[in-house]
């Protein structure tokens, strides 16, 4: 820790950890001292007319201009909130009318435009996970097959982020009606945290022997359609699985003479995004194969084919705080957050209830807005505020829910948990707009 004195009365603490600094905050707020301030990612603390500064960011020069200069590293985002009249769920209404099924929410103008031009026989609907605009604009050529076919933009599902979005394009229903909302969440019958894909304990990765799937049933949009419907993914227990594999089996699952609608899904970029950033060159690398593989599969699909092609979400360069090491809200809450790192609810001891938002603001207010989790259902964050959520989305949602807006991502499993470079599921527009491809043949 390095101590500097600005003025009489006035100090400015620089930790080298996280921890050092949020302990700091713990002891001074038990000794009485009050934040009268927020800076970027610190803290003022004063108590009778004395004050200090708390920092982990470094920052220079450290003198009396010591606010403007942390200030000075505040960024500004465009933000883009969650539209559910204008998402892969009004495209997927629009596919359900095309071929007499129930459309669950507005029909999307740019599909209905298509299917007035033609009546396609094969519907195709393939997500590429966390394949944002910025990505596809700034790791791919003009003149590829992705960006040539661009049509139109999308806001992503919310939370912008896999578990939630894949499951409402696979189903055709909102996050609130599905019930996944996030990566993982609390279940009240075994009082534990569990990843829904999976069935494991987030905080301890045991097996629990709960399924998400089970908890959270749900069916594939095309079910109750007149089609020959098909899903087509990765087999997750393999690691070395292609692109170009999962192609091939949709496009042999195709049956000549029936009408077929097909979901297609690949995990990347986002996997290598997650690692090593948006931009790297492995990411690009990986965008033009995969540009590549798609160009040999449009043109091996039958006539009368329509490919939709889009992204779950989109993805973010991030840094981390060490949200499991801030001991001022951990205690305030009754069991540990849940959700996602970048879309977190509390669930929160009544004697904090009032204070609770106060301290989180405090201290995170320049990277998270902070909601009850009632006002983010009303504002339509999860789903239209006219839907009947399923049963589980109250305990999800608990009592508060934390929304990313700057660069920021809450490490909240602890310290030895993975340390992304790139990461989703808040509200920037890299997260938040997600492209629409479209293939006619």
């Amino acid at each position: 820790m390095e101590k500097t004195s600005i003025k009489d009365n006035y100090e400015y603490w620089y930790f080298d950890t996280q921890k050092e600094y949020f302990d700091t905050v713990e002891q001074f707020l038990s000794e009485g001292y009050e934040i009268t301030d927020s800076v970027h990612l610190c803290v003022e603390m004063t108590k009778e007319g004395r004050s200090y500064l708390l920092s982990f960011i470094p920052v220079t020069p450290i003198d009396e201009n010591i606010k403007e200069s942390l200030h000075s590293l505040d960024k500004e985002f465009k933000l883009v909130y969650p539209n559910y009249d204008h998402c892969i769920l009004n495209t997927l209404s629009s596919i359900r009318k095309q071929f007499n099924g129930k459309a669950n929410y507005e029909l999307d103008a740019h599909m209905e435009q298509i299917f007035k031009e033609k009546n396609y026989k094969n519907v195709i609907v393939m997500l590429l996970d966390g394949m944002g605009e910025n990505i596809l604009e700034n790791n791919l050529d003009k003149d590829s097959f992705l960006r040539t076919h661009h049509l139109y933009t999308n806001t992503a599902i919310y939370p912008s982020t896999t578990a939630a979005s894949t499951t409402s394009t696979v189903s055709g229903l909102s996050p609130l009606k599905t019930g996944w909302l996030g990566w993982e969440n609390y279940i009240k019958e075994i009082r534990r945290n569990i990843v829904l894909f999976t069935g494991v304990d987030y905080y301890t990765d045991e097996p629990t022997g709960f399924s998400g799937y089970d908890a959270l049933p749900f069916e594939p949009f095309y079910t109750d359609l007149n089609v020959h419907g098909t899903m087509h993914q990765p087999n997750f227990a393999k690691h070395n699985y292609q692109f170009k594999t999962i192609l091939k089996r949709s496009l042999k699952a195709i049956k000549k003479k029936k009408r077929n609608v097909q979901y297609v899904y690949y995990t990347q970029p986002d996997g290598l995004m997650h690692e090593y950033g948006t931009f790297d060159d492995c990411v690009v690398e990986m965008l033009k194969r995969m540009d590549q593989d798609l160009n040999w599969y449009a043109h091996k699909l039958p006539k009368d084919t329509l490919l939709i092609i889009s992204a779950d979400h989109g993805h973010t360069n991030v840094q981390t705080i060490d949200f499991y090491a801030c001991t001022t809200i951990q205690k305030m809450l009754k069991r540990k957050p849940s959700n996602d790192s970048r879309c977190i609810t509390f669930s929160v001891k009544d004697e904090y209830r009032t204070v609770f938002p106060k301290v989180f603001k405090d201290l995170f207010g320049y990277a998270y807005d902070i909601l009850p989790s009632s006002e983010a259902m009303r504002q339509e964050f999860f789903g239209k505020k006219e839907e009947i959520p399923h049963t589980r989305v109250y305990d999800f949602l608990a009592d508060y829910v934390a929304v990313a807006k700057t660069d920021y991502f809450f490490n909240y499993k602890g310290k030895d948990d993975i340390v992304f470079k790139s990461h989703h599921a808040g509200i920037t527009a890299d997260e938040m707009l997600v492209p629409v491809i479209v293939y006619r043949k």
